[in-house]
């Protein structure tokens, strides 16, 4: 894959406090990669107009409080391009709700991924979405990378959760072409009605014979060729996805777990998917979330 290939504008969704901090460095970490924009977008709430001392119109300028939209993105450059001269990097600020304000800027902006942080809930010490990546992981069709991992390196293995259908082979493609360089693991969890009542191990057995049939399929539906195909691992096991993926991700070293979507419209914007939100609120690392390409705007 050349540099041609790769996105030409990354859309970081930022709050400006800690908690897109970690969002922020992996932003810059990929622009710089990918030699791409790095484009800071930023919401503003409605100003107030009326102050204890009257309308602010009717005061005069030196006495008015700074433009707020000029005071963000004046700190935005300020912390951004003094520490990353050789960075293109472009800010966004507008007023209005959070989310909507991200993907309109993001949609406009033809910018093929949008980088957001999480909350961390300091009593309970663990990360948690807020309104805001709700709003945009239900609303948007741009992948969305949510980051909870510290940006040490380019991310050097990728798990991708599949259950062998369109979304997910689209998810694959596209986390591909972002990381072409990292390894890639499939990941299907399966049930079996009446487990109970069969032989545990011939179960196993048969799933497993079906999850490799099912995954050369699948791969080659997404291009790879027979030889790329074999350095794919293969993770067929039974169980519920979160917990298998939460597991995983706590005992093995860190990695990008990639989730494709289903649906779209009134369905699709109250579940998220119902497993690919269970994924995201369970998996502790970073995780790339791609929308199902059927996905329609409301």
């Amino acid at each position: 894959m050349t540099k041609d290939s790769y996105p030409k504008r990354i859309a970081l969704a930022s709050d400006l406090s800690h908690r897109c901090d970690r969002a922020l460095d992996r932003s810059l970490l990929l622009a710089n990669a990918w030699q791409a924009e790095l484009m800071v977008i930023h919401a503003l709430a409605p100003p107030e107009n009326v102050t204890l001392f009257g309308r602010l119109d009717d005061l005069p300028s030196w006495r008015r409080p700074p433009d707020p939209v000029r005071a963000a993105r004046d700190r935005i450059y300020r912390d951004l391009v003094g520490e990353n001269p050789s960075a293109v990097i472009s800010v966004q600020v507008e007023t209005g709700p959070p989310a909507e304000v991200v993907l309109l800027a993001a949609e406009k902006a033809d910018a093929e991924l949008i980088v957001t942080g999480v909350a961390r809930d300091e009593l309970l010490a663990r990360m948690f979405l807020g309104d805001t990546v709700e709003r945009l992981i239900r609303k948007s069709t741009i992948p969305i990378l949510i980051v909870r991992d510290r940006a040490f390196e380019p991310y050097k293995s990728m798990l991708v959760a599949t259950d062998f259908s369109e979304s997910a082979r689209v998810a694959l493609e596209r986390a591909v072409r972002l990381f072409p360089d990292a390894g890639i693991s499939l990941f299907h969890a399966y049930d079996v009605p009446f487990a109970g009542y069969l032989g545990r191990a011939e179960v196993e057995r048969q799933f497993d014979d079906f999850g490799n049939d099912a995954a050369d399929k699948f791969l080659a539906d997404a291009g790879f060729s027979a030889a790329a195909a074999q350095k794919v691992s293969r993770m067929v096991e039974r169980g519920v996805p979160e917990a298998l993926l939460r597991d995983y991700a706590e005992n093995s070293r860190r990695h990008l777990t990639v989730v494709g979507t289903h649906g779209g419209g009134l369905v699709f914007e109250t579940l998220i998917g119902s497993t690919a939100r269970k994924i995201i609120d369970a998996v502790p690392g970073d995780v790339l979330l791609v929308p199902d390409p059927a996905k329609r705007k409301d």
